[in-house]
Formats: C-alpha cells, sequence, structure tokens
C-alpha cells in the first residue's frame, strides 16, 4: 500500500524533530528525516532565513524560535487530534 505523501509543513516538523535532538549535519538530517537531500537543504535554508534554525560549523542547530515552533504545533496537532477535525 502506498504511503501518504507528507505535506510541507509535516517535512518541516520532521526536520525541526530530528533538530531537536542535537544538533546534525546535513546529511543526517536528511537520512533521519526521509527526505533527498537537495529538498532538505531548500528547506533548512528557508528555515535558516526564518530563525528557526543556525549552522554552528558543519552542524546544523535548531534555534529557541524553532523550539518554540514545534512546541506550539504539537498543541495545535494535539487540539486538531482530541476535535477529530
Amino acid at each position: 500500500m502506498a504511503r501518504k505523501r507528507r505535506s510541507r509543513l509535516e517535512i518541516i516538523v520532521d526536520i525541526l524533530q530530528v533538530l531537536s535532538k542535537g544538533c546534525k549535519k546535513p546529511t543526517h538530517i536528511a537520512m533521519e528525516a526521509n527526505l533527498a537531500y537537495d529538498r532538505m537543504a531548500k528547506i533548512i535554508k528557508a528555515l535558516a532565513e526564518r530563525g528557526f534554525v543556525t549552522n554552528k560549523g558543519s552542524e546544523i542547530c535548531i534555534t529557541p524560535e524553532g523550539l518554540r515552533f514545534l512546541e506550539a504545533y504539537s498543541q495545535w496537532k494535539w487540539l486538531l487530534d482530541t476535535l477529530g477535525i
């Protein structure tokens, strides 16, 4: 059975969840988030422009703003799931 495609938001959340466990090299992020490297790189660039992630040498780290976004997303997802939406 085919797997449902993830939305861009779900991919962003997956990347941020990977980074919430600690700073990672880009190739490790792509593997853990199950993404092609080039697609992951574009999303990381967009997240960096918005202040959700930052580069620390050869690794990428989540920022406090990224952690706040992840927490807010989790709360909204829980609420929507609870309401059955």
